[in-house]
C-alpha cells in the first residue's frame, strides 16, 4: 500500500505545466460546446518571429461640442468627459461627485439625454454630438436670465450645499423639455439617478414644478421675494443710444459662473462700460463710443486678469 501511494505521488508530481495548460483546454473547450459559444474565438495567436505588433492607440484629437461652442482638443482614449472639461478646458459646469455614476452630481445632457459626465468617453463623444451643462441653459446675466429651472431651485430653496444642484438642474431639463406639465411619479424617475446628501428632495420637487408651470406660461409666485436692483441703477448703466456692444472669448474660461457675476460687477464701475454680460467663456461688453473704444476695452479686461482673444 506504501508503494502504491508512492506511485501516485510521483505520477502528481510528474505533471508538467504543459499537461495542465492541455487539459484545461479540453475541459474549456467542452464548456463552450455546451454553452453554445466557440472557444477558439477566446485563443490569441502567438506573435510569429519577427513580427511586430502595433502599438495601441492612446490619444485622439477630437472637436467637441459644448455649450454651442466647438473646440478641438487631444484626449486620452480613456479619459472621461469631466476629465477633458476640467482638467484641459477649465470648465467647472458640473460637479464631480462619487466618479462612479452613482450620485449623479456631473449630469449633463448629450442630444437631449441626461448621462453622467464621469463615465462617458471624451474620444467618443468628439463627433457632432450635442453637449449641453448648466452654463448653456441660460439667456442672459442676472436672474432675468437664469432658465427657469434655475430660477427656480434659486427661489424655491431647492439646494443647500450646493454640490448636487447643477445635476439635479441637467437631470431635470431633458423631462421639461419634451414635457411641461409632469406628474410627481415622472418627476421621481427622471431624477432617480440623482442623490442629495442634504435631503432636500421637497424642495427640489417644488421647484421642478414650478419651473414647468413657468415654462407654460402660468403666472408663478416664488417663495422667496425677487429683489432686483434695477431702480438703484446709476444714470451710466442706462443703455446709450449709440453704445456699441461686442462679443469676445476669453483666453482662459472662468471657473464658475458666480466668477463671472463678479467680473461684470467690477466691469459696470468702469467709467464708459455700460452694461455686461456672458458666460464663463465669452463676455459681451456694452461701451460708450465717446468714452471707449474696442482697444481700450481689451485693455480694462486684461487689467481685470481676463484677457479675450484676438
Amino acid at each position: 500500500m506504501a508503494e502504491d501511494k508512492e506511485k501516485k505521488q510521483d505520477t502528481r508530481q510528474a505533471l508538467t505545466r504543459r499537461d495542465f495548460l492541455i487539459r484545461s483546454n479540453a475541459g474549456a473547450v467542452a464548456i463552450g460546446v455546451m454553452s453554445g459559444t466557440s472557444f477558439a474565438s477566446t485563443l490569441v495567436a502567438e506573435p510569429q518571429a519577427g513580427s511586430t505588433l502595433a502599438a495601441p492607440v492612446k490619444a485622439r484629437r477630437v472637436t467637441l461640442d459644448i455649450d454651442g461652442t466647438k473646440e478641438e482638443v487631444n484626449v486620452d482614449v480613456r479619459e472621461s468627459l469631466w476629465e477633458t472639461m476640467n482638467y484641459q478646458m477649465g470648465l467647472s459646469n458640473c460637479n464631480l461627485g462619487c466618479d462612479r455614476a452613482q450620485c449623479g452630481a456631473c449630469t449633463i445632457v448629450v442630444d437631449g439625454r441626461a448621462v453622467n459626465s464621469c463615465t462617458v468617453l471624451s474620444a467618443r463623444y468628439g463627433r457632432g454630438q450635442k453637449i449641453l451643462t448648466v452654463a448653456g441653459i441660460t439667456s442672459g446675466p442676472g436672474l432675468q436670465g437664469l432658465h427657469p429651472l434655475q430660477r427656480a431651485f434659486w427661489f424655491e430653496g431647492g439646494f443647500q450645499c450646493g454640490i448636487c444642484t447643477r445635476g439635479f438642474i441637467m437631470a431635470a431639463y431633458p423631462l421639461l423639455q419634451s414635457n411641461k406639465n409632469p406628474s410627481t411619479q415622472e418627476i421621481k424617475e427622471a431624477l432617480a439617478g440623482n442623490i442629495c446628501r442634504c435631503g432636500e428632495y421637497s424642495k427640489i420637487l417644488n421647484a421642478v414644478k414650478t419651473a414647468a408651470a413657468e415654462l407654460r406660461g402660468e403666472k408663478v409666485t416664488y417663495t422667496a421675494p425677487w429683489i432686483t436692483d434695477e431702480s438703484n441703477r446709476p444714470a451710466t448703466a442706462v443703455a446709450a443710444a449709440n453704445s456699441i456692444s461686442k462679443q469676445f472669448q476669453f483666453v482662459t474660461a472662468l471657473g464658475t459662473i458666480e466668477q463671472f457675476d463678479d467680473l461684470s460687477l467690477e466691469l459696470k464701475q468702469k467709467p464708459g462700460i455700460v452694461d455686461v454680460s456672458g458666460t464663463e467663456r465669452t463676455i459681451t461688453p456694452v461701451w460708450d463710443p465717446a468714452r471707449l473704444d474696442e482697444a481700450a476695452v481689451r485693455r480694462i479686461l486684461a487689467e481685470a486678469g481676463h484677457p479675450v482673444r484676438p
